[in-house]
């Protein structure tokens, strides 16, 4: 089996799950959502890249579109910074989220670790 892109919540102590890829080209603990449903720590389901192999307390997604639906879905009123804007106040302008561009960043991960 091959890496996956994954989200999962950290472990009842609070510590990241031993499922997750540690490669310096991977990534984990992205797009947090509080779902409301567990207290701390778990409080935050988290995005991650999977080790090869591995089962755990996780929810993989199969396809890029199918993360990208559920980004989407998640983060519908998410704001980023505009990088392109003059800051005022100190603070930067915020824009709409790019939830393609961030399907595309973790997929493109997940792409270049399975090809390794």
């Amino acid at each position: 089996m091959a890496h996956q892109c994954i989200k999962y919540r950290l472990t009842e102590q609070g510590t990241i799950p031993e499922f997750l890829c540690f490669h310096p080209d991977s990534l984990s603990g992205m797009y947090p959502v509080d779902t409301g449903t567990h207290p701390f720590p778990q409080e935050l389901v988290l995005i991650g890249i999977s080790e090869k192999d591995v089962t755990g307390d996780f929810e993989a997604f199969p396809t890029k579109q199918e993360f990208l639906t559920y980004l989407t879905t998640v983060g519908a009123d998410w704001q980023m910074p505009d990088r392109t804007a003059p800051r005022t106040d100190g603070l930067p302008a915020m824009i709409p989220f790019d939830h393609s561009a961030a399907a595309d960043f973790v997929w493109s991960k997940l792409d270049a670790l399975n090809a390794a």
